[in-house]
């Protein structure tokens, strides 16, 4: 894997591209990012140090230089590690650039270009903070088969190949169904005819093409037509045939004290694949299962993207997406009204749901190497700390250390512990309440206390697995 860090090469005159310009005695701002596969329309920026608020702005390549703005994300003051930024993997390249901006204007609002003088990009004695790094990608949504064919949204690639489509399930691919060549560049909506047992989980992937130009000779000619990888990140993910929710955790319960008054609760599921008109229904937690409505959204037949749920009562801090159908008076839900109307979705014996969080909570697995400890993340509802603490006869002990985490799904996240490190830890999550970016609960009053949903603090036990050399 190919790493580019802190700037790039590509210096720009300051001022001509409204640059704002960081000297050597101030914080230094840098980029880390990874040549990467891409296949939820997401890239991942490794880590993005930034002097203030700002964005991460993910540009497409025009021969060899910054080409439009495909995506962009926020960053905090420090450290920022594994951004995941949203891109138009329509008009992606397979070179792109991660290029870091000041957030000088409306805060959190993207307005470089489109307001005078807001949230220009950072620059380092003249060099602007955009390293390239190569991407493979494809994007493919959730649908029925239709007349024996699906069709992927877009692909990127840097070389000529083929969009290859595998039978499986939730967790592994099988049998090839069915491919389509497609052109080095990004091409968009490749139709790919079926054959086969086609199955509830479909797996598309990208594989180059090294041998006959045109003809697919993976598994029959050694060595030709191999998949698209990059550091063992193969080009591939599943997509489902029948109905599906993509309903990931999400802040809709915030710690105590810090609810958001002005803000209406509401559960957004990123995609729905629902084979006619339907609902999708969020209940509360009831002892691990699916309690009380808590509220439901109207869904047409086929993909819904960016579905939002209103809710109301008792907000549990995890809760059940549901999938149900129309049956009833159409638009009126009246499951538990009306005897047999709106009934769940059932996917072979199994109703079409499952738990999501909703709460700020951590995701209590992980590895450790001396004394570094990986940890696979924490969903924060404010700016905060994800702070270690050594066993104490079964309860959280002495600090080993801390890393700050922002709003939202912090993924793998990386901590350098100091002390007598015991076999299990306790990651704790604390706010960052008290100077920005300093860690100070115990050294100074009120500061950076910890988490509480519902008076519990959010921690754990957490036993890490040895890395293995």
């Amino acid at each position: 894997m190919l790493k580019r860090f802190l700037i790039s090469l590509l210096v720009l005159a300051v001022g001509a591209f409204g640059v704002i310009n960081v000297f050597a005695d101030h914080f230094n701002p840098a980029v880390m990012v990874n040549d990467q596969v891409s296949t939820d329309g997401t890239v991942t920026v490794a880590q993005v140090n930034s002097a203030a608020q700002g964005f991460i702005v993910i540009h497409a390549d025009n021969n060899g230089s910054f080409g439009p703005v495909i995506g962009f994300a926020s960053v905090y003051p420090g450290a920022n590690y594994n951004v995941k930024v949203a891109i138009d993997t329509t008009a992606a390249t397979s070179t792109l650039y991660a290029m870091l901006h000041e957030d000088t204007g409306e805060v959190g609002t993207y307005e470089f270009g489109t307001v005078e003088g807001a949230d220009g990009p950072v620059a380092v004695d003249g060099a602007v903070v955009s390293p390239p790094f190569a991407a493979e990608l494809v994007a493919a949504s959730d649908q029925m088969v239709d007349m024996n064919t699906i069709t992927i949204d877009s692909v990127t690639m840097s070389a000529d190949g083929f969009v290859v489509v595998h039978a499986g399930d939730a967790e592994s691919f099988g049998a090839v169904l069915g491919f389509a060549p497609v052109a080095a560049g990004t091409s968009t909506d490749v139709v790919v005819e079926l054959e086969g047992d086609i199955t509830n989980v479909l797996w598309p992937m990208l594989h180059v093409d090294t041998g006959e130009a045109g003809v697919y000779e993976f598994g029959t000619v050694e060595g030709a037509d191999g998949p698209v990888a990059i550091d063992g990140s193969v080009a591939t993910m599943p997509i489902w045939t029948v109905p599906h929710m993509r309903v990931h955790d999400q802040i809709v319960v915030h710690g105590d004290g810090m609810d958001m008054m002005d803000m209406a609760p509401a559960v957004t599921a990123s995609s729905v694949l629902s084979e006619g008109a339907g609902w999708l229904v969020i209940h509360a937690d009831n002892e691990g299962a699916p309690g009380a409505v808590l509220g439901q959204t109207l869904l047409e037949a086929g993909l819904n993207t960016d579905v939002v749920v209103e809710l109301e009562g008792d907000i549990t801090p995890v809760l059940w997406p549901m999938l149900h159908v129309d049956t009833g008076e159409s638009g009126v839900y009246e499951f538990g009204a009306v005897e047999g109307a709106d009934g769940p979705v059932r996917v072979g014996e199994n109703v079409v749901t499952f738990a999501i969080n909703a709460a700020p909570t951590i995701y209590y697995n992980g590895s450790i190497d001396g004394n570094t400890l990986w940890i696979d993340g924490a969903l924060a509802d404010a700016t905060g700390w994800l702070v270690i603490h050594a066993d104490n006869d079964g309860a959280p002990g002495p600090v080993l250390g801390q890393v700050q985490v922002y709003p939202g799904i912090n993924w793998n996240l990386v901590v350098t512990l100091e002390g007598d490190i015991t076999e299990t830890v306790f990651p704790m999550l604390h706010y960052d309440t008290g100077v920005a970016g300093e860690y100070e609960f115990g050294t100074v009053e009120g500061a950076d206390g910890p988490v509480r949903v519902g008076e519990a603090v959010v921690t754990g036990p957490m036993t890490p697995e040895a890395m293995m050399e």
